[in-house]
């Protein structure tokens, strides 16, 4: 038992106070700061003194969160006529691989399988029918877009391809479809992409244009100023290779060339930077 002297001093000094405490209830729970006796006023929360009904009247009802996120859904936003065309367009093209980009339509150049299966692939004899009026019946207005950087497009290039490779390119790709839509009058007007070896640039400049296509229409889907895009497969080695005497000039430069190393290295760091700095293949952008 303490004595008195030794219980005042055990008073005065906080931490022994605190540890007589467990002694005398052992299983009381306690903290290493010193207790403060003083009791301020309770502080009551605001939201705690609502009452039921204020407290139902300042929550969101479920319906106006329901809207929210209607809102932010374009599909929901659209009339349920609108809907069930725009899945019917959907469904046809996940069946027919062969339907162009608004699904109105078979293309109207033969396909065949190739390295990329989202884009329609078509041979360097069909670009030279197309080019030589085999298709002129049905199509009116043809764009052919060499995706090559410029050193190899001066050395050789399928006839009347243009130049378009940088980012803003794609802009200007997009511009043009109202010239074509009026030389094509009722006739379909197609855009053909390719680069080296159609494995890479040609196909990124192909998805580029038809995703800038598709954000620029997206409240008329599956309306496109451009539907119908192709990539010719196995790109320019090939065309140079059965069609030399078409090229314009006639020659082939590679992209590796020896005396354009330093163009190499400009155009490829702006590449990069439009990929991010990656090579990953973009996501398929058919439907």
């Amino acid at each position: 038992m303490l004595q008195s002297s030794e219980k005042d001093r055990i008073d005065d000094c906080p931490r022994l106070s605190m540890i007589q405490s467990l002694f005398d209830r052992p299983f009381a729970r306690f903290s290493e700061s010193p207790i403060n006796e003083t009791k301020g006023p309770i502080k009551r929360n605001k939201r705690s003194t609502e009452t039921g009904e204020e407290t139902h009247r300042k929550r969101p009802k479920l319906d106006d969160k329901t809207q929210t996120l209607k809102r932010s859904l374009s599909f929901g936003d659209c009339p349920l006529e609108k809907q069930d065309k725009i899945k019917d367009v959907v469904g046809r093209m996940v069946e027919d691989s062969k339907l162009i980009g608004d699904g109105s339509q078979t293309c109207s150049l033969p396909t065949l399988p190739g390295k990329h299966p989202d884009l329609q692939n078509i041979t360097n004899q069909t670009v030279v029918d197309v080019i030589s009026g085999k298709y002129d019946d049905s199509i009116g207005s043809v764009l052919i877009v060499d995706c090559r950087y410029p050193y190899e497009y001066d050395g050789g290039h399928v006839p009347n391809a243009i130049n378009a490779h940088r980012p803003e390119d794609v802009q200007s790709i997009l511009d043009q479809h109202q010239r074509m839509r009026n030389a094509a009058g009722e006739k379909r007007h197609i855009v053909i992409f390719y680069c080296e070896f159609s494995s890479e640039r040609g196909p990124r400049m192909c998805r580029n244009v038809r995703k800038a296509d598709r954000d620029l229409n997206k409240d008329k889907y599956p309306f496109l100023n451009f539907p119908e895009l192709y990539v010719m497969h196995n790109g320019f080695e090939a065309f140079f290779e059965t069609h030399e005497n078409l090229c314009e000039p006639q020659g082939y430069t590679p992209m590796l060339h020896k005396d354009h190393s330093y163009d190499l290295r400009h155009f490829r760091s702006r590449s990069k930077s439009w990929n991010g700095g990656s090579k990953r293949r973009a996501p398929a952008l058919r439907f």
